[in-house]
């Protein structure tokens, strides 16, 4: 159920959303750019492979503020649960939970999603990420691809490069499930690191 936005929110919406705004209107920002200079750099380099699957519940809570633009415009932010049913493998650790974070555009029947992810591994340390995808519908259940990078790690996995592709569902009851794989560069990381 959608709940009205608490005015404490409002101004740091605000500042979420033009963050957003000029992430998404820059066909190619300096953090982008960076990425495709590492995605560069990790295909001379030793690649570690990794593939998982994610389930998280509905948004709990969810935020919706409709642009007075045009009928079905708007902009939504959601908090999620998520658990691995098939764990991320690195470094020999394994994903086990985590929260999602994300800021959907609805417009013209397309969900245009952006979001982060951070999960706590089975050592207790963090991994966060950061993913983009497009659903071609307002509500499930409903197929969606995307893509998603490594942000950033905690104690070992300081200094994580790596990312892929996602493909999964967006249920009638509004959970996610995706199907994660992609890469890694294990001697980027602290704990490789000697």
């Amino acid at each position: 159920m959608t709940q009205a936005i608490p005015r404490s929110w409002l101004r740091s919406l605000a500042i979420l959303l033009s963050s957003i705004f000029f992430f998404v209107a820059c066909p190619m920002g300096a953090e982008e750019k960076e990425n495709e200079k590492d995605r560069d750099k990790r295909s001379n380099e030793q690649l570690a492979k990794v593939e998982g699957s994610v389930h998280c519940d509905k948004p709990d809570p969810a935020y919706a503020l409709d642009v007075p633009d045009r009928s079905g415009h708007a902009l939504l932010l959601t908090h999620r649960k998520c658990t691995w049913t098939q764990p991320l493998v690195i470094l020999g650790a394994k994903t086990k939970d985590g929260v999602a974070v994300n800021f959907t555009e609805k417009m013209e029947g397309t969900l245009h999603m952006h979001g982060f992810e951070v999960d706590t591994l089975d050592d207790g340390e963090k991994l966060t990420m950061r993913t983009m995808n497009q659903v071609l519908a307002e509500k499930g259940p409903v197929s969606t691809r995307g893509r998603w990078s490594f942000m950033r790690g905690t104690g070992k996995y300081k200094g994580i490069k790596g990312g892929g592709t996602y493909e999964g569902k967006l249920e009638a009851d509004n959970s996610l499930t995706l199907n994660l794989e992609g890469d890694y560069v294990p001697a980027e990381m602290a704990g490789a690191k000697k």
